[in-house]
């Protein structure tokens, strides 16, 4: 199985139903309410941009392309973001250090990092505080039996515009609409074999247009990257742990010397 989404943007109306469903899906708690105490519509998982200039604008959605290839996990020095075996990529938030790294790989600059307070979140992918966030494909709603799951985006939909499916599967709608090439992924110069795809307006200037980080940030292709985590990142990383090894050993070995010195004291007398 490998899931994947299609929007087809001359079905989208902006509403807005998707966005909507999204955050009551991901940023609420387990009683309903607030994940987030302050601006909590930043953190929707999928959001609707306009591209172009003033007198000619199209809308497309932002969010997670779910790569093939991520980036964002080759860079991460700790493992925590990680692909499942469906190819849904995830974060681990037991291993992740919040260092950035993932963000900074992402070349369509969709990852974010929530720093509002958090409360109790309805599920173990759900907006936290710290942790590098980004559309999971709803991975929370997989079930044991193997079969594929409905996102909440999907479901609110009214109009059809967001299909979700299984590209291993020929049959599949969402499998037909890429292999036939109505369905495109944004930015296929970036290499990454993005699990999201679009079915563009005519002409597919808001792919051609597709907004990504951006050049005003600091960031480096995904190979850079890798040599830096292999080349730098991951031997400070093994150092800093020798380190600290050192360190309790050296603590272990003058609680040592400190209780021989007393019991010999105590001895003494």
């Amino acid at each position: 199985m490998k899931p994947a989404m299609v929007i087809d943007l001359n079905r989208c109306i902006g509403c807005r139903a998707c966005v909507a469903a999204c955050l009551l899906e991901n940023a609420t708690t387990l009683n309903g309410g607030p994940v987030l105490d302050l601006n909590a519509a930043k953190y929707s998982r999928t959001v609707p941009v306009m591209v172009g200039t003033q007198d000619f604008l199209r809308r497309v959605f932002r969010q997670c392309v779910q790569c093939d290839s991520p980036p964002c996990a080759a860079v991460c020095p700790t493992g925590a973001t990680f692909r499942t075996e469906e190819g849904v990529v995830l974060v681990n938030r037991e291993l992740c250090i919040g260092c950035g790294l993932c963000g900074d790989a992402c070349p369509y600059g969709v990852i974010n990092f929530p720093v509002a307070g958090a409360r109790k979140p309805s599920h173990r992918y759900a907006v936290r505080r710290g942790v590098p966030d980004r559309c999971t494909f709803c991975y929370h709603r997989r079930t044991e039996d193997g079969k594929l799951w409905t996102p909440a985006c999907i479901e609110a939909c009214a109009f059809g515009a967001r299909v979700f499916g299984d590209l291993d599967d020929p049959k599949n709608e969402v499998s037909r609409l890429v292999r036939a090439g109505v369905a495109i992924g944004p930015r296929p110069d970036f290499q990454t074999s993005p699990k999201l795809f679009f079915v563009p307006r005519k002409g597919g200037y808001e792919l051609v247009n597709y907004p990504t980080r951006g050049e005003y940030s600091f960031g480096l292709a995904g190979r850079d990257w890798s040599l830096l985590k292999e080349s730098l990142v991951r031997p400070l990383a093994e150092l800093a742990m020798a380190a600290a090894v050192v360190l309790g050993l050296v603590h272990i070995i003058r609680e040592a010397r400190k209780s021989r010195r007393k019991e010999v004291k105590e001895g003494e007398r």
